[in-house]
């Protein structure tokens, strides 16, 4: 087969035709198969991009490897059925896939979103990462800004440019919170010199304080808070640095061990994803060191508390035991989680699906106890929950919602 090498790019150029966003491929020398192929529809370049790092079904690989003596490939069809994960856990005991209790998504009831909605925010472009802060709600846009919503008059109040880079496609994604400051990314260079910094942003004053040169990832949607450090996956995201919100040093990086994409909060430790290993981890950010690995095919987003770390599959949400790392339940059958989010809270599991909108599990009785539904298609994004509200973004459409929580 042969291939023009000029096609591979790790970050993918929109064309100003919307008709020539037709694939994408990423240079991988870390992948077994040295590349990724996606075949992309017309959608926007944030939906591209959520799906292109989240879903890594290959045609172009299985080519190639149909091509050549083979050996099975890790992957597998983006339509494929859903399968029963396999969890092995280095140390620890596992559950086999048979002792898995699996839950079909029948909701125990379904409400109407109109129901629901106390707002909308129509915000360009593609508003998709929130934080909560000093009681107002950010979101981060695909076109480099942060942007402030009031609650108390459903307004928005602020926009902070925040990219500095001169070339048009290049963007970024990532947002987090130390309780004072919004972190956010910041996509800089030029077409030549495309980076990533990582910048502290002061909500009151809505001035960016400093900025952090640390090569953060594309991918890494939260930059999560522990240690007052914010974390931040780096390299090819098999590396991990804390910026210190005290004294501003950044520490020396973690060796994952692993090409890591998305990060989360669960109790004391990090939690990391890591799609093309097909593997999460538990680290240790205090020992400065990765405490377990276990292997699960094509993990995606991740959450989670002190009673449980909860994961998005192809089709299905897991949960996890936050001790032993064995699964304790999933949900299945669920269409694609290809884009979505989950939020934790003390009383609920939140999940934002593409197709779905939004289903509540409780926790507890492990129950997916309510969907809130809506009657049009709308594109992925994020989901939020505060003390009486609920946020949900859907990027394609330019969309913010505030639902009530009850």
């Amino acid at each position: 087969m042969d291939i023009d090498l000029d096609l591979y790019r790790h970050e993918v150029r929109v064309s100003t035709n919307p008709l020539g966003r037709l694939l994408a491929i990423d240079m991988s020398p870390d992948h077994p198969s040295g590349f990724l192929f996606l075949f992309m529809q017309e959608v926007s370049m944030k939906s591209v991009v959520r799906i292109s790092f989240n879903v890594i079904f290959t045609l172009l690989f299985s080519a190639c490897v149909a091509a050549t003596p083979a050996e099975s490939s890790p992957t597998e069809g983006i339509n494929a059925p859903a399968v029963t994960p396999i969890l092995t856990l280095v140390s620890v005991p596992t559950a086999t896939p048979t002792s898995l209790p699996e839950i079909l998504p029948t909701p125990a009831s379904i409400t109407s979103f109109d129901e629901r909605l106390l707002a909308t925010f129509e915000i360009f472009k593609e508003p998709d990462e929130m934080v909560f802060v000093k009681g107002y709600l950010w979101t981060k846009t695909a076109d480099g800004h942060v942007v402030q919503i009031d609650p108390a008059t459903n307004t928005v109040t602020a926009d902070i440019k925040v990219d500095t880079t001169t070339d048009p496609f290049h963007f970024c994604q990532g947002l987090g919170t130390d309780g004072e400051d919004i972190w956010v990314c910041s996509a800089s260079g030029d077409a030549d010199n495309r980076t990533i910094d990582t910048l502290r942003v002061d909500p009151e004053s809505q001035r960016i304080v400093e900025t952090f040169k640390v090569g953060k990832i594309f991918e890494q949607f939260d930059l999560a808070f522990l240690l007052n450090q914010i974390w931040v996956l780096t390299g090819s995201g098999d590396a991990l640095v804390g910026i210190d919100v005290t004294n501003s040093e950044v520490s020396p990086p973690i060796d994952l061990g692993a090409r890591c994409f998305q990060l989360a909060l669960v109790g004391k430790s990090l939690m990391a994803t890591c799609s093309l290993d097909n593997v999460i981890l538990q680290i240790d950010p205090e020992k400065r060191e990765v405490t377990r690995r276990v292997d699960i095919k094509n993990p995606r987003f991740i959450a989670g508390d002190e009673n449980g770390v909860w994961l998005a599959l192809g089709s299905a949400i897991i949960r996890l035991d936050p001790k032993s790392l064995n699964p304790v339940v999933t949900f299945t059958n669920l269409p694609s989680m290809a884009t979505g989010d989950i939020f934790v809270t003390n009383e609920a599991v939140w999940v934002r699906h593409e197709t779905g909108f939004l289903f509540r599990i409780d926790p507890a009785r492990n129950q997916i106890v309510e969907q809130i539904k809506i009657d049009k298609n709308l594109a992925g994004g994020s989901v939020l929950v505060t003390s009486d509200s609920i946020w949900a973004t859907a990027y394609d459409n330019n969309l913010l919602f505030r639902l009530s929580l009850k």
